[in-house]
């Protein structure tokens, strides 16, 4: 990650604006009023919701241009710039569930901070073709041969793409995109649209694509079954959230417009007849976090840290995990904690200590109780550990004082 978030924001709205400049210029900005209404409900829906998640992106200037182009397809860049492609409208006929569950999965890009992911990757990859040049201009001088020369240079761009491709844009795009799967089918269930859509839409895309193959190692995205299957484990958590929020959006008006359609960055178009006031701000320490089953098992006390060999990775964490504590960040502190898993005692106290923090008394008591009993240990006690310290917390003590 060599490119910031704000940098990546600033590019894509430039790169946005004269985006839909072309466009308007050969009269394909879509102005139909039904189609931008339908679309900017669909997407103000999700945005409500995912400001919730990320309470500083209610800052962003997120708008929402439909084209006239055959191509299959929508995008969000960073900082919420949207397009809705008439191909996609056209050709897969989605239903207003289908269509959020779409735009949910693009929305979530630049929630995740994929953009900038894209560009820092894009970048590297440039460095990489550079250094690479420079080796292959070395060989040359080296080689008085001009055929061997040229043979050099062909393996080396072939060499170059390959790595790209395999070791750079494979990974990182493939698990941006499953991330962006997971985040999106529940900003959709939250906003009100039903996650069995998630499942009809992706057999709509591959029928019409006729991709139906399982394979996806030289692929941006996992295969379309892959996809499938992986939206068929999450629709009992999804259906839980769609359930208890549907009855939300039986007579749901926006209470405020933070899409706009048109192609003026600062338009706020807003139902005729309402006044657009200033969105109530969102209390970023009470932001929601998207769904796990590792989450889900904190909450309810049954997590368990497993890993006796990751003591570098918590060593590595630390510094970290010690600002979150102090700022009692505890959401960000789970998190951390639950990346290293590393069974230790200081990793259960912050377990405890989140789990209090939020309010959670009973599966506190279990990770105080964990916590000073690996405290007793030799191996995962943070006053034997030789790298690891106890950063002033005393973890047998204050266990002791919260299971009284």
């Amino acid at each position: 990650m060599i490119v910031s978030e704000s940098a990546a924001i600033t590019k894509s709205s430039k790169l946005y604006s004269g985006l839909i400049e072309s466009y308007d210029k050969q009269n394909k900005v879509i102005s139909d009023p039904a189609i931008n209404s339908r679309i900017q409900l669909i997407t103000n829906r999700l945005v409500e919701q995912a400001i919730l998640y990320r309470p500083d992106s209610q800052k962003w200037q997120w708008q929402v241009n439909v084209i006239e182009n055959p191509v299959v397809n929508a995008s969000c860049m960073p900082g919420g710039k949207m397009v809705v492609f008439t191909g996609l409208l056209d050709k897969i006929q989605p239903t207003d569930d289908e269509l959020a569950e779409v735009m949910g999965h693009e929305i979530s890009h630049a929630l995740a901070n994929h953009g900038a992911e894209k560009m820092s990757v894009q970048l590297l990859g440039n460095i990489a073709m550079a250094a690479v040049g420079v080796a292959a201009a070395t060989a040359d001088r080296n080689n008085p041969n001009a055929y061997q020369r040229n043979q050099n240079q062909k393996a080396v761009n072939s060499a170059s793409a390959l790595a790209a491709a395999a070791f750079i844009t494979l990974p990182n795009s493939r698990g941006a995109e499953t991330e962006a799967d997971k985040l999106g089918i529940e900003l959709a269930a939250r906003a009100g649209y039903d996650p069995a859509a998630a499942i009809s839409i992706w057999n709509k895309m591959m029928l019409e694509s006729g991709d139906k193959s399982r394979g996806d190692f030289m692929k941006t995205h996992p295969s379309p079954p892959k996809r499938i299957e992986a939206f068929e484990t999450l629709q009992e958590p999804m259906r839980k959230i769609y359930d208890e929020r549907k009855l939300f959006y039986v007579d749901y008006k926006p209470a405020h417009q933070y899409v706009s359609v048109g192609t003026s960055s600062n338009e706020r178009v807003v139902t005729e007849g309402e006044s657009l006031t200033e969105a109530t701000p969102v209390d970023a320490s009470k932001a929601l976090a998207f769904y796990s089953p590792e989450y889900e098992s904190f909450k309810q006390g049954t997590m368990e840290l497993s890993c006796k060999s990751c003591s570098l990775k918590f060593y590595l964490s630390q510094s970290e995990l010690k600002t979150l504590y102090e700022k009692q960040d505890w959401r960000g502190l789970v998190q951390n904690v639950i990346k290293t898993g590393y069974e230790f005692d200081l990793a259960y106290y912050y377990l405890a200590a989140a789990s209090k923090g939020m309010g959670l008394v009973e599966p506190s008591k279990i990770y105080f109780r964990k916590a000073k009993e690996l405290s007793e240990s030799q191996e995962f006690s943070c006053l034997n550990a030789k790298m690891i310290k106890c950063n002033g917390i005393d973890v047998a003590a204050i266990s002791n004082e919260h299971l009284k």
